[in-house]
């Protein structure tokens, strides 16, 4: 089990006896969890947080975890120590906040985190990030429920409104956005400077603001589900037709 190198696919539901064997995997490289739900007072919510963090001291380089409400990705902030040879994570769920450790990792070159934590805080966070070349916001979910919709009023709210990029990110090429709605976003100056790439899929968006201090900005992708309203589809006319210098693609995507 040493020489195990890859571990994916994983589902973990209720109890399970075999997550305390994860300790053995000394040699493992990546960990993806697809399918999470377990109790928080139960013995596997801490096997798993403790197998992890173990396997993060033992150079383990990519993490995903796809957990459906048993707040176990809340929980990985309490862990000790920070998986520090990480350079991919991904957390999908209702995340509520980002885990403070994410600053020591100084080799992170690809990050995936729930939307649920699109806030201006979650981005002054992340911003030092010296080696993140990509930046993925993303919710698993295909509709927005009424959850979903209030935190991501709230986390506008907290921040007047719209969303600021602040200065930094230094080598971010690849930004993206996947979920029901994509609130307002405004680029400060300096933000992002070798970013090359914005990429969306939609069904609700609120604009994008700043994008013209983006220097080295080329492509815009904007995937905008065929329900969006009379509002997004108009922001979204409104992007292509007044951008210069970057190509803007939309696609409009027929859904059941």
């Amino acid at each position: 089990m040493k020489a195990l190198r890859i571990l994916s696919g994983i589902e973990i539901v209720g109890e399970s006896t075999a997550v305390a064997a994860l300790h053995q995997f000394t040699g493992l490289r990546k960990l993806a969890i697809y399918r999470l739900n377990i109790r928080k007072d139960g013995d596997t919510f801490k096997e798993l947080r403790s197998s992890i963090e173990y396997l993060g001291s033992c150079g383990l380089q990519t993490l995903a975890i796809n957990d459906e409400g048993s707040e176990f990705i809340n929980s990985l902030d309490t862990m000790a120590a920070p998986p520090r040879y990480l350079i991919a994570l991904e957390l999908s769920g209702k995340l509520e906040r980002p885990p403070q450790w994410i600053t020591k990792l100084h080799t992170l070159n690809k990050l995936t985190l729930s939307v649920t934590i699109l806030r201006t805080g979650t981005l002054k966070l992340l911003c030092e990030l010296s080696s993140l070349f990509s930046l993925t916001f993303s919710l698993s979910a295909a509709k927005l429920d009424q959850d979903i919709e209030y935190i991501l009023q709230k986390n506008k709210s907290e921040s007047d409104g719209e969303i600021f990029v602040p200065a930094g990110f230094l080598n971010l090429k690849l930004l993206r956005f996947f979920a029901p709605l994509v609130p307002k976003l405004s680029f400060s100056d300096n933000a992002m400077p070798a970013l090359e790439m914005i990429e969306m899929r939609f069904e609700a968006f609120e604009g994008l603001f700043g994008i013209e201090t983006l220097e080295k900005l080329q492509e815009v992708h904007l995937r905008v589900n065929d329900k969006a309203d009379e509002v997004t589809k108009f922001l979204v006319d409104d992007l292509k037709t007044n951008t210069e210098r970057l190509k803007v693609i939309v696609d409009y995507v027929v859904t059941a």
